[in-house]
C-alpha cells in the first residue's frame, strides 16, 4: 500500500505530536449548539472554594468532585477541576472569555 506524505508534515516528517502533547489545543472552541468551551487545562481549581465565593452572586450553585456548574440568566457555567469551562447560552466566545474572568478569574 502506498501512502502519501506531505513532505513538510509535521507528524509524518519530523514525528511532532502537538496536539498528543497538548500544545496546539486552542484556548477557545465552539462545543456544541449555543455553547463555547474555554481550554484553561493545568490550571486547578479548587471546587469547592469557587462555590463558596459564588454561592451569594449567582444561582443554583451545584458542585461534586469533578465539576461546579451555576446560572446566571441566560447562561450556564460547567467548570471542571482542571480549568475547563463550558459555557452554555452564547456562540460568542469573547462572551464566554468575559463571563470566565468574572466568575472564575483570569
Amino acid at each position: 500500500m502506498r501512502v502519501a506524505r506531505d513532505a513538510e508534515c509535521p507528524v509524518c516528517v519530523r514525528r511532532q505530536f502537538a496536539y498528543l502533547d497538548g500544545e496546539a489545543q486552542p484556548h477557545i472552541t465552539m462545543c456544541g449548539r449555543d455553547s463555547v468551551q474555554i481550554h484553561e487545562q493545568g490550571r486547578a481549581l479548587n471546587l469547592a472554594t469557587l462555590k463558596a465565593r459564588l454561592a451569594s452572586t449567582v444561582d443554583d450553585v451545584r458542585q461534586n468532585d469533578f465539576l461546579l456548574r451555576f446560572r446566571i440568566a441566560p447562561y450556564e457555567m460547567t467548570i471542571f477541576a482542571d480549568g475547563r469551562a463550558i459555557l452554555k447560552g452564547t456562540k460568542d466566545p469573547a462572551v464566554a472569555r468575559s463571563l470566565y474572568a468574572r466568575y472564575v478569574g483570569t
